[in-house]
């Protein structure tokens, strides 16, 4: 008998919604909430051995110490496998699943199911991860999906908690990772690529037996005209904030964007800010906060006169952010600058 624990949010528990966000890492043992749906699919190949909840805000607000404490449930029991979500298009739900997952995985070796929908920002960080006992299967936007997605959540449990090993993505149907293996072919690569080749000219179907990522081309915008009193917005992935980190930004894989007024500062002083980042020196940036933004160098170029400065600024910490999720904070952040008539950016270095 393949044993499971199911993780789920404070939602999917069965404790509530936005108002029970807050709610620490629990346990109930057995199947509550939608792991009774789970057990239910899983039938008698599978047992769930406990449910792990928690709050969805608690989590991404003491992410160290809820991952410590789920780390914790699961390794007093040792299932064979773990389920997490499945959170759909849910962001914050998703990122947890997959960060659980990675933690679970990273630190015991046990496979991990989870499961979302294609455009969850967490896809991304799953993909990072490329972690080879973590597998992420596709689900529909909204719950409405869920008895689709927890039939095929179930089976692929039972085979990974019976140490199965899985073939590629494209044959289990989960979302595939990046990760390349070898493989032995009757026919040499040449051979191989100008089938691919010819597929393509004659418009037939074929798969690429290396996948890349496609970027997109952005389309720089024309220059702000001469003489124009433009209002101009400063935008930091540098991760200085007001100290104390209010927000509780994370160093590294941050999911949302900020921005704080600056409208009475000609400066910021030392020992007010400073630098939420894992991908420098941060010591340097907390002497001086002008090296990520420069607000000194501005209001005297203010003054100057040309352009006036927005009263706030936009700030990510952009250590290990993935495409999807700095392509939607982007999104995010001119959507506000539109609704807020700026007529400029300027995207500082890090």
């Amino acid at each position: 008998m393949v044993t499971v624990v199911h993780v789920v949010n404070q939602f999917f528990a069965g404790m509530g919604g936005e108002d029970k966000a807050g709610v620490p890492v629990g346990v109930v043992e057995g199947a509550t909430g939608a792991a009774r749906g789970l057990q239910s699919q899983l039938g008698e190949r599978a047992t769930v051995v406990a449910t792990i909840y928690f709050g969805d805000n608690y989590f991404h607000e003491h992410i160290d110490e809820a991952k410590a404490q789920i780390l914790k449930e699961i390794g007093s029991r040792r299932p064979d496998v773990v389920v997490a979500g499945p959170a759909f298009n849910s962001g914050r739900y998703g990122v947890s699943c997959v960060e659980i997952c990675h933690a679970v995985a990273d630190s015991f070796g046990i496979p991990c199911v989870t499961a979302m929908h294609e455009e969850n920002p967490a896809v991304d960080t799953y993909r990072e991860y490329r972690d080879p006992k973590v597998f992420l299967l596709p689900t529909k936007a909204t719950a409405a999906g869920m008895s689709e997605a927890l039939i095929v959540m179930a089976r692929l449990a039972c085979r990974l908690g019976s140490g199965e090993e899985l073939g590629p993505a494209r044959e289990e149907g989960y979302v595939p990772r990046g990760i390349r293996r070898l493989e032995r072919s009757d026919r040499p690569g040449v051979e191989r690529a100008i089938d691919l080749l010819l597929k393509r000219l004659r418009n037939e179907p074929f798969v690429t037996e290396i996948p890349v990522q496609i970027w997109d081309r952005a389309v720089p915008a024309a220059p702000l005209a001469p003489g124009r009193n433009a209002t101009v917005a400063v935008i930091t992935t540098s991760g200085v904030v007001p100290w104390g980190n209010p927000d509780r930004f994370k160093t590294y894989r941050n999911t949302f964007w900020r921005k704080y007024n600056i409208s009475e500062l000609k400066m910021l002083e030392r020992g007010k800010w400073e630098a939420v980042h894992g991908g420098y020196n941060v010591a340097f940036m907390n002497q001086n906060p002008h090296y990520g933004l420069p607000l000194d160098a501005l209001r005297a170029l203010e003054s100057d006169g040309g352009f006036r400065l927005y009263h706030s600024y936009y700030v990510v910490p952009g250590n290990q952010g993935s495409p999807s999720v700095m392509q939607r904070i982007g999104q995010e952040i001119s959507a506000d600058l539109k609704k807020e008539q700026v007529d400029g950016v300027l995207l500082v270095a890090t």
